[in-house]
């Protein structure tokens, strides 16, 4: 994946008095310094000086599972500290790029449509939204006119969906290999059990979603670690759909201990929450992130593993280079809290100040959220 660019103005800006997280611990109370787009380590020339008045500075987030339509989605994910977020749905080349590389708002990664079956659910629904069959998978024999069709459009990665009824094994499978064969990561869709087991086997470098017809068994979480795969729970859409109360069995329940089995076999777990507005499951932007936190130590991670789930953790596992840390050279995306978030995670709700590539959101913000 490739590492993106800013049109920030080039300006020297010292953020004194922050407590830096890491990525391990918070540290003492020391400057950072923003030299344009990227962190910097001399602090000769400083044009503007901000008293950080003992906050606890942090990596942009890193928000994996999002959809956002509008630029109100982008500022509301800015505002809340999001400075990177992965699009996981998009139909239409115009759509990929749509959102990406606007200055001081978050940074956006786009998948294009996702790989479904004609008569799927996610296939049926693509149909009602966007009347175009060649978006559809038709079968095994399909899948290398599929894969170049989507990679014309130039997406950052690929998006499959395991569901049944849906794509045979052998598809996904297929569909994995052909899009690794273009130098793409691949995120499978599993909402149920035997989807994550699909999944799994399909070789797909991420799993997102966690069931809600049943846990996952700890065997499976054994051959999701060997294989290198990783995680993204999306709790909070979970239990917007157990929620609703639909036909079956959707237990939140069954969401959560997968988190719990998955993160007790060492699987590498990072954030999303499936944030959009166009299903009946709404899950806000940015505020949902800072919940998805909470939900996800409450399946029985730490305050320092979900922290690194939002930031260390998935710049690593989307190749994002240069980014996820505060160090010299790395991409200045920030956010200033209040509080300690390590003692306490509701802190990352006061957020004071956000830089994008080292630009400062100055956009609309929705009343911090009292702790």
């Amino acid at each position: 994946m490739s590492e993106s660019d800013s049109g920030s103005t080039h300006r020297k800006i010292a953020i004194d008095n922050v407590k830096v997280f890491d990525g391990e611990i918070i540290r003492p109370r020391s400057t950072v310094i923003i030299d344009g787009n990227i962190i910097g380590d001399d602090d000769s020339g400083i044009s503007d000086r901000i008293d950080g008045q003992g906050g606890v500075l942090l990596p942009g987030f890193i928000e994996s599972h999002s959809h956002p339509r509008k630029i109100a989605d982008l500022q509301s994910l800015t505002s809340h500290g999001i400075t990177t977020a992965f699009q996981l749905a998009c139909f239409s080349k115009e759509h990929v790029h749509s959102f990406q590389k606007l200055p001081g708002l978050v940074d956006i990664y786009s998948a294009g449509a996702p790989a479904a079956a004609p008569g799927s659910t996610h296939g049926n629904m693509i149909q009602n939204m966007i009347s175009k069959p060649n978006l559809l998978v038709q079968g095994e024999e399909d899948v290398t006119r599929w894969v170049n069709d989507q990679i014309s459009w130039e997406p950052d990665f690929i998006k499959l969906i395991a569901q049944t009824p849906g794509l045979s094994q052998e598809s996904l499978n297929a569909l994995v290999v052909a899009s690794h064969g273009h130098g793409k990561q691949v995120v499978c869709h599993a909402a149920d059990a035997n989807s994550h087991a699909q999944a799994m086997q399909s070789g797909a470098d991420q799993i997102h979603h966690t069931p809600l017809d049943g846990p996952i068994t700890a065997d499976l979480a054994q051959q999701v670690l060997s294989r290198g795969q990783i995680v993204v729970p999306t709790l909070s859409v979970m239990k917007a759909f157990a929620g609703l109360d639909l036909p079956g069995q959707t237990s939140y329940e069954s969401a959560r201990e997968s988190l719990r089995i998955y993160h007790e076999a060492g699987v590498p777990i990072i954030a999303g929450t499936d944030a959009n507005h166009e299903i009946a499951a709404v899950v806000s932007f940015g505020k949902s992130f800072h919940d998805e936190l909470e939900l996800m130590m409450e399946a029985g991670m730490t305050s320092l593993e979900v922290l690194r789930s939002a930031t260390v953790l998935p710049a690593k596992h989307w190749n994002l280079n240069d980014r996820g840390v505060i160090e010299p050279g790395k991409r200045a995306d920030l956010v200033l809290i209040a509080g300690d978030p390590i003692a306490d995670i509701k802190a990352i709700r006061n957020v004071k100040r956000v830089w994008v590539a080292g630009e400062e959101y100055t956009g609309p913000r929705e009343r911090a959220t009292e702790v």
